[in-house]
């Protein structure tokens, strides 16, 4: 059944009922109870509104097509194929979109790759930006100036400036630090990846924090960087040499506390320390990061994962994005910080 027979049977126009669907305060509450009725005498149950045509109340001033666009660069896009983490940050972003009525378009942008033709053309809104613009060409700077932007994770931002969406990844390493204390452990490893402090910055906000903590408490703390790219491609003298430096440390420096800062290097470790006869939970504590069940999946016990919440990631970049663009004219730049939280569900 339609709105129009919803609306020749409750005496109104078709509008007025779209209006009682769409909860607007501007009709009368005998009106709207006399529509409802119908409605409930005849079983209609209205779609949701994300599946209804026509302009969302939920559109607000300043907002045109209902699109935003995603954009990534290429070393993002690539990321994106083997990252549980981006994947449901994204399916944050749409989710929240599809809540208002609203659409995503993804396109991958670099110094050789164009802007999405619905960007170029002027029908998206505004634009989610992951992580940086800083391999694009000026004629795709020139065009993305025209919209209001939201960053997500750690990048740069010197090209372009705009609103930044985040974990907080110096409460990561506070986290991790407090969670192998409250086990008994006092000397703790930090495992990164090799010259952490050199690409991610991200990285380097987890280290000072685990730093800072284990400081405080008087911890002894070390720091291994292992080449992870290496490993993963099962270069025997690579692992060979991961395991002398995980020997070194744990049995040669008495250390019982462990934290990897992501879950990919966490399913490296594991293997490692089978092979030199350690066991986590009996011989050391180990807490890792990401929460990305899939890659966890296989490792026996399961581990502790500081969850990043990336689902909330991409609700809060939406909502900041939706403020930015009904709010054009404010110039301050704002830096959205997502709590991380510890997990305990693999337990």
């Amino acid at each position: 059944m339609s709105i129009l027979e919803i609306a020749k049977l409750a005496g109104v126009s078709h509008t007025t009922v779209a209006r009682v669907v769409n909860s607007d305060d501007s009709v009368s509450a005998e009106t709207v109870e006399r529509v409802r009725t119908v409605m409930d005498q005849v079983g209609y149950v209205p779609k949701p509104k994300s599946l209804r045509r026509g302009p969302k109340k939920s559109f607000l001033r300043g907002f045109k097509t209902g699109n935003v666009a995603f954009l990534t660069s290429a070393e993002g896009f690539h990321i994106l194929g083997y990252s549980p983490f981006m994947m449901n940050v994204i399916r944050g972003i749409e989710d929240t979109l599809a809540s208002y009525g609203m659409s995503m378009v993804q396109g991958t942008i670099n110094s050789n790759r164009q802007l999405p033709p619905i960007v170029t053309r002027g029908e998206v809104d505004g634009v989610i930006i992951w992580p940086d613009l800083g391999d694009v060409s000026d004629e795709t700077l020139h065009i993305l100036r025209n919209y209001q932007r939201v960053y997500l994770m750690t990048g740069r931002e010197d090209r372009i400036p705009g609103d930044r969406v985040l974990t907080n990844n110096g409460k990561i390493g506070v986290l991790a630090a407090n969670y192998l204390l409250s086990k008994g452990c006092r000397n703790l490893l930090q495992i990164d990846l090799d010259d952490v402090h050199k690409t991610k910055s991200a990285w380097i906000e987890r280290w000072y924090g685990f730093e800072a903590y284990s400081t405080k408490v008087s911890a002894k703390r070390m720091v291994l960087n292992i080449r992870l790219n290496e490993l993963l491609d099962l270069k025997v003298d690579n692992e060979d040499e991961a395991v002398r430096s995980l020997q070194s440390a744990i049995q040669g420096e008495g250390v019982t506390g462990i934290f990897c800062s992501s879950d990919s290097l966490t399913a490296v470790i594991y293997p490692l320390l089978r092979k030199m006869g350690i066991e986590i939970g009996r011989d050391v504590e180990l807490i890792s990061c990401n929460n990305e069940r899939s890659i966890l999946a296989g490792l026996e016990p399961l581990p502790v994962s500081i969850d990043l919440c990336p689902e909330e990631i991409g609700r809060r970049a939406v909502e900041q994005l939706r403020w930015r663009v009904v709010n054009p004219y404010d110039t301050s730049r704002h830096i959205i910080e997502v709590e991380p939280m510890l997990n305990f569900s693999h337990k």
